[in-house]
């Protein structure tokens, strides 16, 4: 069968569909390329960048530690919002407020003046009253006061808290704190207590201020107007206890204690010591004695008045106006054997310790000799220990109608209760003696 000839125009319209079937096969994979290539993009971005994110992380945790490092040696940089969130993300517990330790011991620091915080916190670092200056740092800014911390010379713990120590710093009221001065203590034994207290104050103020006081803090008590020029106040701190600021200083501290003791110092007292023609310093010193030898309230005014007695008639040839204390040579050999000790050594002596020998054998340096009342008439220079203020009406209103010259401990019916056997005479003084001797166990 012969084909038909394929006439020119079918030869074009064969030749056109060709060209755009092959025009449609080279351009299909380009359509496809163009619909799924956003989408392979951003998986590909999104790899890309959790990978440098993973990358970052890895190396920034590497970086930590010694970015922390940097931070503490910086500590003043925590004032920055982003190192401190660094520091409270990465190693919170650098900044708790907590104490460097248990540790009870007190620290003199001196902040001199224009010391910066960042300095004050290497000395309190340097001492061990803190364990991180960062943390001290920390506590300034949260409390508000950096650049505004006192210079001075202060006694801290390392068992404060660095918000503490910052209020310290500041002089800032805080916390009370609860302390008890006992019933005839000397002063050492007034300073060991409170250097064992939270107070903050210097103790070495302290006991400067007491052992040499002011004589502007003297005019602010019309009962100094007697005193010995250079004595110091053992004897006019009260035995009671307190409850005082932590943070208060150490003339602060002292005026609390002779605030109490002018509150005590009855106008019935002065007015009868005005009468007697007596000090208030000559109170306080028989007092001071009188607390030493005293155990029951009721015998007070009885010792007192032996001594009373003692004093008013130097030329009594049973006495020779002689005191014949034994707490006053306990005073004196305790200042001669631990007058040199330090001050945070105080709290571990024995200050009276019982005579060994006879009063009258007992020898002690010249500037002490006022202290051998075995030998000197009179009173001691001064106060031996801090009496009550009972032992002080005592002394105001001593009972001599018997004109006992004499006293000794006494066991009535076998015990040890504190009472005193009392006479007029040596001779019923020995008596007594013997008697006691009797009476007594063993010690």
């Amino acid at each position: 069968m012969t084909e038909r000839p394929i006439t020119p125009g079918e030869c074009n319209e064969r030749r056109n569909a060709r060209i755009r079937q092959l025009r449609e096969q080279r351009e299909a994979p380009i359509r496809r390329r163009k619909t799924f290539q956003p989408v392979v993009l951003l998986a590909w971005f999104a790899g890309v960048a959790a990978l440098a994110a993973i990358v970052i992380f890895l190396g920034f945790l590497a970086f930590a530690p010694r970015l922390l490092a940097w931070v503490e040696e910086n500590p003043g940089w925590i004032e920055q919002g982003v190192v401190r969130d660094f520091v409270q993300w990465y190693q919170p517990d650098v900044l708790k407020d907590i104490p460097a330790s248990a540790d009870r011991q007190r620290i003199t620091v001196e902040v001199p003046p224009g010391t910066t915080d960042s300095q004050i916190g290497n000395i309190l670092l340097q001492k061990g009253v803190i364990k991180s200056q960062l943390a001290f740092q920390y506590a300034v800014l949260n409390a508000g006061r950096s650049g505004t911390l006192a210079a001075g010379i202060y006694d801290l713990s390392p068992t404060m808290r660095p918000s503490q120590i910052v209020a310290a710093l500041r002089q800032f009221a805080a916390p009370e704190v609860t302390v008890r001065l006992g019933e005839g203590w000397r002063l050492e034994q007034i300073v060991a207590e409170l250097a064992k207290s939270d107070l903050t104050m210097n103790i070495n103020e302290f006991v400067g201020l007491v052992r040499t006081p002011p004589a502007s803090l003297l005019k602010q008590y019309d009962f100094f107007a007697d005193l010995p020029v250079g004595r110091s106040l053992e004897g006019y701190l009260p035995p009671n206890t307190y409850r005082i600021d932590g943070n208060a200083k150490a003339v602060e501290v002292l005026k609390v204690f002779l605030d109490e003791f002018n509150k005590n110092l009855t106008p019935e007292i002065r007015d009868q010591l005005a009468k007697r023609g007596k000090t208030v310093d000559y109170a306080v010193t028989v007092a001071s004695i009188v607390e030493r030898e005293a155990v029951l309230e009721k015998e007070r005014p009885l010792i007192a008045g032996v001594y009373t007695n003692r004093l008013d008639n130097p030329d009594n040839a049973e006495t020779s106006g002689l005191l014949n204390a034994d707490p006053t040579l306990q005073w004196a050999l305790a200042s001669v054997k631990f007058g040199k000790m330090p001050v945070d050594q105080w709290g571990s002596i024995d200050w009276w310790t019982p005579l060994q020998a006879g009063g009258a054998e007992v020898q002690l340096p010249p500037e002490l000799a006022g202290y051998q009342t075995y030998v000197h008439q009179g009173l001691p220079p001064g106060p031996i220990s801090a009496p009550r203020i009972s032992s002080i009406r005592a002394a105001a209103f001593p009972d001599t109608a018997a004109g006992y010259l004499y006293f000794t401990a006494g066991c009535p019916g076998g015990k040890r209760d504190g009472s005193h056997y009392f006479a007029t005479t040596n001779a019923e003084q020995e008596a007594n003696s013997a008697k006691a001797n009797g009476e007594c166990p063993p010690a």
